[in-house]
């Protein structure tokens, strides 16, 4: 009976098993193989170079750049959207009237596909009839025509910030959900203490959502870290490779300069980065709950 029950296990994986191997472990390892050749159209037909092709990837100094734009790109999205979503939920957490409205509508950016996001963003940064020139006049500080997106020194602070607003609902939406859950015991027990609003949030509310924050920083920033379509259509990884990240490299490198080899080689250094930037968020996580 418990044979029969193991291999009726296995029979409703096998669906299931055989997706993942054909749409992502055959391609992962077939992309692993095309990075130890070169596949420049340029050099002739695609051979086979090795670990040197990886060595000449790092030397060019582009995957450098593109690497550390993409720790910027990442860091900064991450963490302000964690902080930014934080102080949202705190926030929407407390009671105030048409509190159900608001929840809804800090979700729209949330909901929005990515490329409408990034379009209506343009749209605020456009150097002749965009919004935040225009308000920027309003404001009293002279006419500008900024080239938000054309600028190299603000071209990805442009694009952080639309980032930001885009997925800050995300993390705003299970911090919210973590606070509810909070015995509200604890925070009387506090008060009767003579703990003020700052000591409760350190000493109750941080520990209390610790576990489920960590777990969001973790998402977020594997989201952030391969997201695509925010900078692609803001920027294209312009202005002079000022905003290129992996994606925007690797969509470049493949389907620009039919590049698969050096492409190959981004992807899976991105791959590996991701992986080991998981694996030490996961490991601290299951620390801290053993502990």
């Amino acid at each position: 009976m418990k044979t029969r029950s193991t291999l009726l296990g296995y029979a409703l994986i096998a669906p299931a098993i055989v997706l993942l191997l054909v749409l992502l472990f055959i391609p992962l390892l077939y992309s692993l193989q095309i990075s130890f050749q070169d596949t420049d159209l340029s050099h002739g037909a695609p051979k086979w170079v090795g670990l040197s092709a990886y060595v000449d990837s790092w030397e060019n100094g582009e995957l450098w750049k593109v690497g550390k734009h993409s720790i910027v790109w990442t860091v900064s999205v991450a963490f302000f959207q964690v902080l930014v979503g934080l102080l949202a939920a705190l926030m929407l957490n407390r009671k105030f009237p048409l509190r159900w409205l608001v929840r809804v509508l800090v979700l729209l950016p949330w909901v929005l596909p990515g490329v409408i996001a990034a379009l209506t963003w343009r749209l605020v940064y456009d150097s002749q009839f965009g919004f935040l020139n225009s308000l920027i006049a309003k404001l009293g500080f002279g006419q500008h025509a900024t080239d938000w997106l054309g600028t190299p020194g603000l071209a990805m602070f442009s694009v952080v910030l639309a980032a930001i607003w885009k997925g800050y609902p995300f993390a705003m939406l299970m911090l919210l959900a973590a606070l509810q859950s909070v015995p509200q015991d604890q925070y009387e027990a506090a008060k009767i203490d003579g703990a003020d609003g700052w000591r409760q949030f350190i000493h109750i509310t941080l520990p209390s959502i610790s576990g489920v924050m960590k777990t969001v920083v973790l998402l977020v920033s594997i989201w952030t870290f391969n997201y695509f379509e925010m900078i692609y259509v803001l920027t294209g990884g312009g202005p002079v490779r000022s905003t290129h990240i992996a994606p925007t490299y690797i969509y470049e490198l493949s389907f620009g300069h039919f590049d698969f080899g050096e492409a190959s080689r981004v992807s899976v250094i991105s791959f590996l980065f991701i992986f080991l930037i998981s694996l030490i968020l996961i490991r601290q996580m299951h620390k801290n709950e053993r502990n």
